[in-house]
């Protein structure tokens, strides 16, 4: 039902727009709405219509927490020292108090791991279905910027409409010589095209950008404690996991601050 009446609204708002411009054109004000309405609204419902309204609802949720850190720092140190206790009682056969610490381990590949190694399961059968679940992650991250990327083409394909719709207008309106309305169907041509870029290329595309660089992030952790899991199974010490973890963590902040300072180096190459 909620779908439905997202759906009607936003082709109302659409189609509201095109009949305002095509058959009342009035002020210059009434142009700028319409023309925003028609953008915005029709980029919304393609987006549902293409993929899901479920997943138009993720990615804003996933927007609206920009704010928040990725990862809570502090329950991720945690949950890794968890994950060392586990190690310490594993590599000395303790099972049983390494299988309580396990439940405390934050991290969801971290635990699921260790209690699969703890289980007795198999290394080649503990890598498999861990390499699955980050596979899952991985896909799961993907999908919002690649809908903000699709959104990025929406955008300007609906301006470039509403350009088309105000340019019919304008020459509609040139035998009866009315000046407010040619200039209110002109600006409405012009301001279609604005929003979509505006959108695709200021709004869009930057926050795909930014969930990748932050699904790239939350892989690369993932992967780490894979290794971190592979080492747990040969019994190797923990303080040994740990600096392969500070090494990972490491070479993560070289990273990104290597792209940083090549951002500040190269300012055009953002905007591209």
């Amino acid at each position: 039902m909620v779908i439905q009446l997202w759906i009607g609204l936003l082709s109302l708002s659409v189609l509201g727009s095109v009949s305002i411009q095509l058959l009342a054109p009035g002020s210059g004000l009434i142009a700028i709405i319409s023309g925003l309405f028609l953008v915005v609204g029709g980029t919304l419902l393609t987006a549902i219509m293409s993929h899901s309204f479920n997943s138009v609802l993720t990615l804003w949720e996933l927007i609206a927490d920009f704010r928040r850190p990725s990862v809570n720092t502090e329950d991720e140190e945690e949950g890794f020292r968890r994950f060392l206790q586990a190690a310490n009682y594993f590599r000395r056969g303790e099972i049983r108090p390494a299988e309580a610490v396990t439940q405390q381990i934050s991290e969801p590949l971290l635990r699921r791991g260790t209690q699969l190694i703890l289980d007795g399961f198999p290394r080649d059968q503990v890598t498999l279905t861990l390499q699955r679940q980050i596979a899952e992650d991985r896909d799961h991250l993907r999908r919002p910027a690649e809908m903000l990327r699709a959104m990025g083409g929406y955008a300007p394909a609906f301006g470039m409409l509403g350009t088309l719709l105000g340019l019919v207008q304008m020459l509609f309106g040139l035998g009866s010589g009315n000046l407010a309305s040619i200039g209110a169907a002109m600006g409405f041509a012009m301001l279609t095209t604005v929003y979509g870029l505006v959108l695709a290329n200021l709004v869009f595309k930057p926050l795909a950008s930014k969930l990748e660089q932050r699904g790239r992030q939350l892989i690369t952790r993932r992967v780490a404690h894979l290794q971190a899991v592979m080492m747990l199974c040969d019994r190797q010490h923990a303080e040994l996991i740990r600096e392969m973890m500070d090494e990972v963590n490491a070479r993560q902040d070289m990273r990104q601050a290597a792209h940083e300072l090549q951002l500040i180096a190269n300012p055009n190459q953002h905007a591209a």
